[in-house]
């Protein structure tokens, strides 16, 4: 039970083979195969003949009568039902945040994208009922299409032969509201999923685990002409365990076995620092293992799995990242240390109070999660997953005009001919239109700044009065930003990822230095640029700001501006803001303000600024505007 590897003496070779998923015979391939394309030739007729066979279940009807939904729930004990329904509200509030969203946008002037989200219109869900009928797997996959909108949701669950359906599944099935449940399951279930055989619907999408069958069919049917989409690449269940020396052998050897009673294919792996770990973890193991009634499976499960020993946190890290685990558990004081490492897991569990099995059933994030390394590349089912997006354009023929010489000039670089006509002959009828001129597209720029800190981009259009989206994660910043874009006649878009954990001073510096990068492109080469802005609003508070486009940063800031922050945004930083501006955007900034209020004085300033700028940045003909004939 669990081979022991060094990790700092193995060769590649020996890592691959050491987390090497169990190796699955092509059995299951080639006959989900057969049953798929049996039901594609010969439709009701063969479903109903693989599940005699199979499932020993084939009756007239697939679908459970509503009344067998709501006699299950009569039966179940009042204690499960608040355990299901608690269990609901959990995931429905970790997902409730989910979900794609719409928005417009304007690339040029006068051509609006959009984007919108809708759901599909039929989701299967395919709950395995075999040796454990998994009633947490129901709760996962319906909450989330719910809260996805999805019209149509159905259940398919494998009967125990002519007792049909696990009355768990079908109880739990009522309480969630689903009242579409199928009593089918393995490859021919999917097969009449995605044909609409046998009296089912013809799935949009086909969610949920299964055996070898299943996961093959699932595989076989979205590669199809026409077949239905699945949520995940499907194999064994793993887990990786990395435990310190101070880990309790107990929990780890707990959550080792919660994982191996799955299924014989199911994977686990110890990763630790010593041999002494090692050893107490299998001595746990083994004592747990005399009492756990699936101990032949979980047995069966550890036979092919195995201990990495690693010198370091950099080490185990390393192994994660290679093995990609469904479920990484971290019992180690450097826990939060190792999430940081770490890069590819389905789910992370932090330490020794967080065991796999509280989200398995009811911690609230989604138990459907990517195995055999595909979570390099995938996460875990949420509401996106039951959704789809489409783009709209809308195009005037200011807007036809605005974008017709870039999109011409990219289609013949393509030698795409009849994009470029279709273009043209657009932008020809939009200048026969009076008031339309064809344009070389809005002065814009779009700049994106990452750090170790922050990761900000900007984007900004000087040719467009808003819209403004402005999430930096300081509310009051975001606030200024937008009287800047305000008062400047702009269209602002800045979006922030940073450290506000921390404090705001990065991710308002970084934001004002690309703000300034996002300005100096959107200039262009400034060619007939009013170059010269001021601006003297007046309060109780006084501010004025004065501006020189001319390509030579210098930035001056007079006042003191009495107390520490306006909301969560730090006084110190006005002063600060106009200075990463002027830099990045390579202009002469001077601003000026007196009064005694705090929130007055910063807001006066950056509204006299964006009144500065719309002034600076209007275009009054075609020379330069310096008495040199150029601008830095």
């Amino acid at each position: 039970m669990l081979d022991t590897l060094i990790w700092k003496d193995a060769t590649e070779a020996q890592r691959r083979r050491a987390l090497a998923r169990p190796v699955e015979t092509g059995t299951a391939d080639a006959a989900a195969r057969e049953i798929v394309d049996a039901v594609r030739a010969r439709g009701d007729e063969a479903v109903r003949a693989y599940a005699a066979r199979l499932d020993g279940h084939a009756p007239d009807d697939f679908r459970v009568l509503a009344e067998a939904l709501r006699e299950a729930r009569k039966g179940m004990d009042p204690a499960d039902i608040e355990a299901v329904k608690a269990a609901a509200d959990a995931v429905r509030r970790f997902h409730v945040r989910q979900g794609y969203s719409g928005y417009s946008v304007e690339t040029w002037p006068g051509v609006m994208a959009s984007r919108r989200a809708t759901p599909v219109d039929v989701a299967a869900l395919y709950v395995p009922a075999g040796s454990a009928p998994l009633v947490s797997t129901l709760i996962m996959l319906a909450v989330p299409a719910q809260l996805a909108g999805v019209p149509r949701i159905v259940v398919v669950a494998p009967p125990a032969g002519e007792g049909g359906v696990n009355p768990a599944l079908l109880a739990t099935a009522e309480i969630l509201g689903i009242d579409e449940v199928y009593a089918i399951g393995g490859a021919q279930a999917i097969a009449a999923l995605a044909t609409g055989a046998a009296g089912l619907p013809r799935a949009d999408k086909i969610f949920g685990p299964g055996n070898a069958y299943v996961a093959a069919a699932k595989s076989y049917v979205a590669g199809l002409p026409g077949g239905p989409a699945i949520d995940l690449p499907a194999g064994p269940s793993e887990v990786m365990v990395i435990a310190d020396d101070r880990a309790d052998a107990e929990l780890v050897a707990s959550d080792l076995l919660s994982q191996a009673e799955h299924d014989p294919s199911a994977q686990v792996v110890l990763v630790c620092f010593d041999s002494a770990t090692r050893d107490r973890v299998i001595a746990a193991t083994e004592a747990q293992l005399a009492q756990l009634p699936r101990a032949e499976i979980a047995r069966a499960a550890l036979a092919s799995s195995c201990t990495v020993i690693c010198d370091t946190l950099e080490e185990a890290a390393e192994v994660a990242n290679v093995y990609a685990p469904e479920h990484l558990i971290l019992q180690a004081d450097a826990a939060e240390r190792l999430v940081g490492l770490v890069r590819h897991a389905g789910s992370i569990f932090v330490g020794a109070f967080t065991p796999e099995a509280a989200g398995d059933y009811a911690a609230g994030p989604n138990h459907t999660l990517p195995t055999s390394g595909a979570a390099r590349a995938y996460g875990g089912v949420t509401v996106e997953a039951f959704q789809k997006t489409t783009t709209i354009l809308r195009a005037t023929a200011e807007g036809a005009a605005a974008m017709a010489p870039a999109v011409e000039r990219l289609a013949a670089l393509e030698g795409l001919e009849a994009h470029a006509t279709a273009m043209r002959l657009r932008r020809e009828r939009a200048g026969a239109q009076p008031g339309v001129a064809a344009a070389g597209g809005p002065r814009a720029g779009t700049k994106r700044r990452k750090t170790a800190e922050t990761d900000v981009t900007v984007t900004v259009n000087l040719d467009r009065d808003g819209p403004s989206r402005i999430a930096t994660g300081v509310g009051y910043f975001d606030h200024m930003l937008e009287q800047v874009a305000r008062h400047g006649g702009i269209a602002l878009d800045v979006a922030v990822e940073g450290d506000l954990h921390i404090d705001a001073h990065h991710t308002i510096e970084d934001v004002c230095l690309t703000f300034g990068e996002a300005l100096r492109e959107a200039l262009r080469d400034k060619r007939g640029l009013a170059r010269f802005g001021f601006e003297l609003p007046m309060d109780e508070t006084r501010a004025a700001v004065w501006i020189d486009l001319s390509g030579r940063p210098f930035a001056k800031f007079e006042g003191e501006i009495p107390g520490e922050t306006v909301g969560e945004f730090p006084v110190e930083m006005t002063a600060h803001a106009f200075r990463s501006i002027a830099e990045s955007l390579g202009a002469a900034i001077h601003v000026k303000v007196e009064g005694e209020n705090a929130h007055h004085m910063v807001e006066a300033c950056f509204k006299a600024f964006g009144r500065a700028l719309r002034k600076a940045v209007r275009v009054e003909g075609d020379a330069l505007p310096s008495t040199k004939g150029m601008l830095a």
